[in-house]
């Protein structure tokens, strides 16, 4: 049913043209924003988030309701997915729960355990999106962009043979519009084959 959901959408031709990509965590502000650039630049869009209302406001995306602990949710969702194609995860839940580390290890380790059949038919990716803090002396949003790229670098590492890229961008306070560009251009392979690196904004 999704997949025929998915293929209802009409979509201009872009730099994603017919790429499905699942935004983890869309309906916070950028989630938003990111469904609708991704929307424009040709891919299906998969809108997942556990806010059942905020979900039915996106246009030009596929609402899927996430139930229970995010990781867990992951899980349940990705055996149902199995095979179907999927190009990417676009996993925003750093920007959600910004000082969670845990639940947000948790979360990357739930994408790769139940999209990874489907992820690595394609050369999916999973790319993280993590905000840096404004204030210097916060350290439990200064710990977040460490953490996941630890996890993300030993993911990478061991699942490269399997064809699965795994990259984060660090945001600053202002780039929204520059994050939008590095993330479709690193979704659409335009900026170089990257895996395991961070992008800096």
């Amino acid at each position: 049913m999704l997949d025929r959901q998915i293929e209802n959408l009409q979509k201009p031709v872009g730099a994603l043209q017919a790429k499905r990509i699942m935004v983890l965590g869309a309906c916070c502000a950028f989630g938003r924003s990111m469904s609708r650039a991704l929307s424009a630049a040709g891919a299906q869009v998969v809108a997942a988030d556990a806010d059942a209302q905020a979900l039915g406001q996106l246009s030009d995306a596929v609402p899927l309701t996430l139930k229970g602990a995010p990781e867990e949710a992951l899980r349940r969702v990705g055996r149902v997915w199995g095979e179907a194609r999927l190009d990417a995860v676009l996993n925003l839940m750093p920007l959600r729960h910004p000082e969670q580390i845990d639940l947000n290890i948790a979360v990357l380790q739930g994408i790769v355990q139940g999209f990874m059949p489907a992820l690595s038919l394609s050369g999916g990716q999973i790319l993280t999106v993590v905000s840096r803090p404004e204030q210097p002396l916060d350290v439990a949003g200064g710990a977040m962009a460490p953490a996941i790229l630890s996890a993300q670098t030993a993911l990478a590492h061991a699942l490269r043979r399997d064809g699965l890229t795994l990259n984060t961008v660090s945001v600053g306070a202002g780039v929204v519009t520059p994050a939008r560009k590095t993330v479709i251009g690193l979704l659409s392979g335009t900026l170089g084959p990257l895996t395991g690196s961070e992008v800096r904004l």
